[in-house]
């Protein structure tokens, strides 16, 4: 009984470990999401401050 305990414990170890992984995948996913969405709108809003600024120039 100790080894089937043991291969049932390796098992569910392994499962759990399986988990996490694609638990944290999904978690990066949306911080790789919301971190594009952050840097587009601080481009916006050095647009918007640009636009407003009288003395601001836009080299392009």
């Amino acid at each position: 009984m100790t080894t089937l305990s043991r291969t049932q414990s390796a098992q569910d170890t392994s499962k759990a470990m399986r988990w996490l992984s694609v638990y944290q995948s999904s978690h990066q996913v949306q911080y790789l999401h919301l971190q594009a969405q952050l840097d587009t709108l601080l481009l916006e809003l050095q647009r918007a401050k640009q636009q407003q600024s009288p003395t601001a120039t836009c080299h392009n």
